[in-house]
């Protein structure tokens, strides 16, 4: 058997059958459409398509959603900017709103005080270094705004203007010691004149001096300017009496005056430019 294998008659024989299963092959490919170098490109570039394909979508899909990312950022610039204007027109609505309070606040004392003249203004300044409590208000000259005019909110006597240029001016508080101002207690008319310590201007306090040292005055009587010395309208109010002392240098008594309305805290404010004594 194995003499066959190695035989010619075998050798023949697989060579006819190899020859044949080529033709058979060959007979097919023929057949068909196309030749057998397009069947053979065919098979090496179809794949080759389908990767391209499949990068052409995702391109596709990227350059859509490219195109969404840049309509969201128009869109949130959009929003942000309606946002700003609705927080300026906040603004606006606030400062109108404080604004018709210190204009009710000061109506009150223009009915009972017709003559006075008077400028609305608004702090746009503060000196931090200053404990007590000077600010810059945004009327000056050009406003008829003067040094020694008295700065009032509502019918409280807050400070006096020390400073003035054309479009501003500089405001020392109740708490300076520089200011003195002629005042009484109104329950019982007793007469003195209202000035600070570095002490209490840093307790945001005064003093009410000059008292007899048996002074009728008590805790919680209310201090209000007395309208002497042409500088400060009469019965403005100051503050309220939380202590009575007696002076170690003399034999007077002194009231302890802490102010209704704070000029570390207030925003707006008024301007008396003029009133019937001065």
């Amino acid at each position: 058997m194995n003499d066959f294998f190695k035989s010619t008659t075998f050798k023949v024989l697989i060579t006819v059958a190899v020859v044949l299963l080529s033709l058979t092959v060959l007979a097919t490919v023929v057949s068909g459409s196309t030749s057998p170098l397009t069947n053979a490109v065919g098979i090496v570039t179809t794949p080759l398509q389908d990767v391209a394909s499949y990068f052409s979508a995702k391109f596709d899909n990227f350059s859509g959603g490219f195109i969404s990312s840049k309509s969201y950022q128009d869109r949130v610039a959009e929003l942000e900017q309606q946002v700003a204007d609705y927080q300026s027109q906040l603004v606006d609505y606030e400062n109108t709103k404080k604004k018709l309070e210190s204009y009710e606040e000061f109506l009150e004392v223009k009915e009972k005080r017709p003559d006075y003249t008077w400028t609305y203004a608004t702090v746009i300044g503060r000196d931090s270094a200053d404990v007590f409590g000077s600010f810059t208000l945004d009327r000056g000259s050009a406003d008829d705004v003067k040094v020694n005019d008295a700065v009032i909110s509502g019918e409280y006597l807050i400070g006096v203007v020390t400073e003035v240029n054309a479009t501003s001016c500089v405001v020392r508080s109740v708490f300076d010691p520089s200011v003195n101002i002629a005042a009484y207690e109104i329950r019982t008319g007793e007469l003195g004149y209202v000035s600070a310590t570095y002490d209490l201007s840093v307790e945001e306090k005064c003093k009410l001096s000059g008292l007899d040292t048996k002074t009728a005055i008590s805790e919680g009587g209310i201090v209000c300017s007395a309208g002497t010395g042409g500088i400060f309208p009469k019965d403005l109010i100051i503050g309220t009496v939380t202590s009575v002392e007696q002076s170690e240098t003399d034999l007077s008594s002194y009231a302890i005056v802490e102010p209704v309305v704070n000029s570390k805290e207030i925003h707006d404010c008024f301007i008396i430019t003029a009133y019937e004594e001065k």
